[in-house]
């Protein structure tokens, strides 16, 4: 072999061993980056989890809040029915013995008012109802009185949640 021959084997063998040394540089340099980037999807997912895990202790908690709010209101209103329909029953008692009477004004110039309040003077001329009739009346003062509680506890839990929607969305 000559010395050509020779330098050129030799070089040959440096730029085979360069080029050696780069593929298993880059694949190294490929797998310690995957390696890398392992960790930081790890991380990431970490911090996702806890994120995740936050947000939903924060929902939980305004979904209690938000249950113990309603049970409030709902608590509310069936008092309110209760007192309400306790005052009905006393009055109702009151007009079952005639302690109480309910009575509506009538037109003064019809002929039997007329007669009846000749002497009244200025007085409003009224009419006493029967008793039954006032107990009707009250079953219908009962059942309005509770739809308005109703409604409006419909109204403070719709206010309620939107409340807690305002209150999430600032989060």
């Amino acid at each position: 072999m000559n010395r050509l021959q020779t330098i050129a084997i030799a070089a040959g063998s440096v730029v085979l061993a360069l080029c050696l040394g780069l593929i298993a540089g880059f694949l190294w340099g490929g797998h310690h980056q995957a390696q890398i980037d392992e960790g930081r999807a790890a991380k990431v997912s970490e911090d996702h989890a806890l994120a995740l895990a936050g947000a939903t202790e924060r929902y939980r908690e305004a979904e209690r809040n938000g249950q113990r709010a309603f049970a409030n209101i709902e608590a509310t209103r069936q008092q309110e029915k209760e007192n309400a329909t306790k005052q009905i029953e006393v009055l109702r008692g009151q007009l079952r013995t005639g302690a109480e009477r309910l009575s509506v004004a009538i037109d003064a110039a019809s002929a039997a008012a007329a007669a009846a309040t000749a002497g009244a003077g200025d007085r409003e001329a009224r009419a006493n109802l029967l008793p039954e009739a006032a107990e009707r009346i009250l079953d219908f003062a009962r059942e309005g009185g509770d739809i308005v509680r109703d409604l409006n506890a419909c109204v403070d839990k719709y206010h309620h949640a939107e409340q807690m929607m305002q209150e999430a969305g600032k989060q």
